[in-house]
């Protein structure tokens, strides 16, 4: 079975799930429940199509009370904490309800025939599926958090250098694509935490069906957990979901309540972090050259201590609903470098209807040019303390990276010299025309 026939069909199944009236909308929850229902025991739908109508409430229950299994065995009691198959689904449309569990099992019944390469496509058309539905505006969340499209994602775990055994730490989890992505590339230990139910229902199937099995998510800020190798995020841009525990560090950071959510949520990384940790953020132009007294605070003190790597502005319209430009920050507790690499790669990117895309080579230059650590013409400038300080520690990468016209680099010498050749060469050809002329005449 190939990728595009199995996205396919889950796609399919989706929107049968989504006609069910008293789901509608809310289609990805109930889909993640039952897809995380079906891969926990394998044998539930086994007698699906053994049943008549008259048994499918039996199957019901079932299903629901095993979710209630699942939300212990995941030592959660907000997983799937709303969902009952039994108040959704009646006599008008069991029929269809049969359709999709039979259709689910035997999607994935085939794919475990596979057995790794198996659960891999299944884990990556759950992540087709949940685009799908950021694409049509069905994952806004009462944060106004904004799904991070892959060819982002993928660009930010490159730059990070994730390694095996590292321990990550995402405090805005979304639908956990961060930490699926990081997961490709070694064993880690996943800790973040995720506000709002619908993403944590389905952040936790996302988890799970990728095989993420360190992990801990959870609502509140988690406290405890110190020392991360790693801290990612996209973090909502707007939000008053600030967790009040961590009014201490906004306090030694200088920032005031009414500083930037992103602000906020960018000083929560730092401390989670160790003393040779890294920080990937993604953070609204803003951020960048703001003068309110937090953001200046902020950066100012990122600089003078040393530990921002790198500023990169990506392109306009990267994400679903919105054309808001956006940086990835990076940021190096143990850096050695007094320097700091300024890209512009927000000129670099596929040009599609609606949004734009991220291509691999777009994501390979980001991280070649990276670890060069080098100017580049009109892409890329490494800018010392003085250069920054002198701009007050605005962080703006036009100032830094400056497109500089191409008119300005013409080699005058060259271009009259070949004027003067062509200049020549219409001579000569002139003169071959009137001799063929005198011939004929």
């Amino acid at each position: 079975m190939e990728q595009e026939d199995i996205n396919r069909k889950l796609r399919e199944i989706t929107k049968t799930l989504k006609s069910i009236s008293s789901i509608g909308n809310n289609y990805m929850e109930y889909i993640s429940a039952l897809m995380y229902v079906r891969c926990y025991d394998r044998n539930i739908f086994k007698d699906i199509l053994k049943t008549d109508l008259q048994d499918v409430r039996h199957i019901i229950y079932e299903i629901d009370n095993k979710i209630s299994e699942i939300r212990s065995r995941e030592k959660s009691y907000r997983l799937f904490d709303i969902i009952r198959f039994s108040e959704v689904i009646n006599n008008e449309n069991e029929v269809i309800f049969r359709k999709v569990i039979f259709d689910i099992n035997d999607l994935i019944s085939k794919l475990e025939s596979l057995e790794d390469k198996g659960q891999n496509l299944l884990a990556e058309s759950f992540e087709y599926i949940i685009m799908k539905a950021a694409q049509n505006g069905e994952l806004i969340s009462k944060n106004k958090e904004f799904y991070t499209p892959k060819g982002v994602v993928k660009a930010l775990i490159k730059l990070l250098n994730i390694q095996n055994n590292m321990a990550i730490y995402n405090p805005a989890c979304g639908t956990g694509n961060f930490i699926t992505e990081s997961a490709k590339y070694g064993k880690i230990f996943a800790f973040g935490e995720e506000n709002d139910s619908s993403n944590y229902n389905i952040c936790i199937t996302n988890l799970f069906l990728h095989g993420v099995k360190n992990k801990r998510i959870q609502e509140k800020s988690i406290e405890n957990v110190q020392d991360c190798d790693i801290a990612l995020a996209n973090p909502p841009f707007a939000s008053d979901e600030i967790n009040g525990n961590y009014k201490r560090i906004y306090y030694d950071y200088g920032i005031s309540d009414t500083a930037s959510s992103y602000t906020k949520f960018l000083v929560m990384m730092l401390e989670k972090i160790h003393r040779f940790g890294k920080i990937g953020i993604i953070l609204p132009q803003g951020f960048l050259f703001k003068k309110k007294v937090s953001e200046y605070r902020v950066r100012r003190e990122l600089i003078e201590k040393n530990y921002i790597d790198a500023v990169i502005a990506l392109p306009e319209k990267l994400f679903y609903k919105t054309r808001i430009p956006v940086v990835i920050l990076l940021v190096n507790k143990a850096r050695r470098r007094k320097d700091v690499l300024f890209i512009d790669a927000s000129r670099e990117y596929i040009s599609k209807k609606k949004t734009n895309i991220l291509s691999v080579e777009n994501q390979d230059k980001i991280l070649d040019t990276y670890k060069q650590y080098k100017d580049i013409l009109n892409y890329s400038h490494v800018a010392d303390f003085k250069e920054i300080a002198n701009n007050d520690f605005d962080l703006d990468v036009k100032k830094y990276v400056k497109v500089k016209n191409e008119t300005e680099h013409i080699n005058h010498l060259e271009i009259e010299k070949n004027l003067l050749k062509l200049e020549q060469e219409k001579i000569d050809v002139q003169d071959k025309i009137s001799k063929l002329l005198e011939d004929i005449l």
